[in-house]
């Protein structure tokens, strides 16, 4: 090979090179964004946050301590039985978690069983709360559950 024909094939793959790099777009500037951080000051709000941290510090203490009268009055036979039944909650849950997640991926599906949940809770709306007598039927159910649930007679 000649030295021109090399000097022709490397000008040739250089002018390629620029071709190829004009073709690119030009990079896109920076954007800052600064966030300046406002000084903490003693206000209310943080009284008030400080409060409710105790409230919710006395609801789980209050939770903790009824558990623990539950656990301990329980026969040592039941005890096993009890954890069983908690661990089988705990597993159900997730599996149910894991399929309504894998359902909800699906886009028509999702679509679908938001649209069935809209249709069930108008049609139950206007069946039971546009009629009077039905009106009094549903609230006299809704005590009597309240009633079982929290032990009222």
């Amino acid at each position: 090979m000649s030295a021109l024909a090399v000097k022709s094939a490397a000008s040739g793959l250089s002018a390629r090179r620029t071709v190829s790099r004009a073709a690119l777009p030009a990079p896109l500037p920076r954007r800052v964004v600064r966030v300046r951080s406002e000084p903490e000051s003693s206000t209310p709000s943080s009284t008030s946050s400080d409060e409710t941290m105790q409230k919710l510090q006395a609801q789980a203490t209050d939770a903790l301590k009824f558990v623990q009268s539950k656990w301990e009055s329980t026969e040592n036979s039941e005890k096993p039985a009890a954890i069983a039944i908690i661990v089988g909650v705990v597993v159900a849950q997730i599996a149910v978690g894991a399929t309504i997640d894998a359902i909800d991926k699906i886009p028509v599906v999702n679509k679908g069983l938001q649209l069935i949940g809209v249709a069930v809770t108008a049609l139950f709306a206007y069946r039971y709360f546009t009629d009077p007598s039905e009106r009094e039927s549903v609230k006299k159910s809704v005590d009597a559950f309240v009633k079982s649930v929290t032990g009222e007679k």
